[in-house]
């Protein structure tokens, strides 16, 4: 929840069981939140917690494909997290204008890369990333602010992010070990040029 940060309202889309919303409130980062749900299943369970934290007052929940319970500019802090990049992509393209004026939390499974580059490309500065390693797995987190610019970084900065804490060391490691396992059985040049072109930028990195 570092990232986090002081807000106002915080949306938690695709919310699930309520867990960011309920620690948010608990470690007063928010003074309200909406969690958000596709299906009705998990927004019951995410009712339901709420109930027993007590917070319902405070704490509320809406049905809802993507930013669409969202009313425009009503939540300044939105976490959109344990999704793909490219449906997490898809959720912003479609409510663009309703998180201009929001700080934007988010943690994609894969295609971070791609994600990072809509969000320069559509005018969001990326401010600050963390890479947290949990249950033997690394997850790469992106806190962002539309500013209207739209510079975009180079080729090696939109791989590697902006991540500095220990777990993005190890985490750069890993990909480096990975990468170094499987290249040489990579027969599509393009595929193998990329792959070395990444090896060398996490070598840098690693050294």
């Amino acid at each position: 929840m570092s990232l986090v940060g002081k807000c106002e309202v915080l949306s938690d889309i695709g919310t699930d069981h309520a867990y960011i919303p309920i620690e948010a409130i608990r470690a007063d980062l928010c003074k309200r939140a909406i969690a958000c749900d596709i299906t009705q299943g998990p927004l019951g369970i995410a009712a339901k917690n709420i109930s027993d934290a007590g917070l319902s007052d405070v704490i509320e929940t809406r049905l809802g494909n993507g930013l669409a319970p969202l009313h425009e500019d009503e939540a300044d802090c939105i976490i959109i997290a344990g999704m793909g990049g490219m449906n997490i992509l898809q959720i912003l393209t479609a409510g663009l204008e309703k998180i201009k004026k929001s700080r934007l939390i988010l943690q994609p499974q894969h295609d971070i890369e791609k994600l990072r580059r809509f969000l320069y490309n559509n005018g969001f500065e990326i401010t600050r990333e963390e890479v947290v390693h949990k249950e033997g797995r690394f997850y790469e987190i992106i806190r962002a602010e539309y500013t209207g610019k739209t510079e975009m970084p180079s080729a090696g900065e939109l791989f590697l992010g902006k991540a500095k804490n220990p777990a993005a060391y190890d985490y750069f490691i890993y990909l480096r070990n990975k990468i170094r396992k499987y290249i040489d059985n990579i027969t599509n040049d393009e595929d193998k040029t990329r792959a070395e072109r990444e090896l060398r930028w996490l070598e840098e990195i690693t050294k």
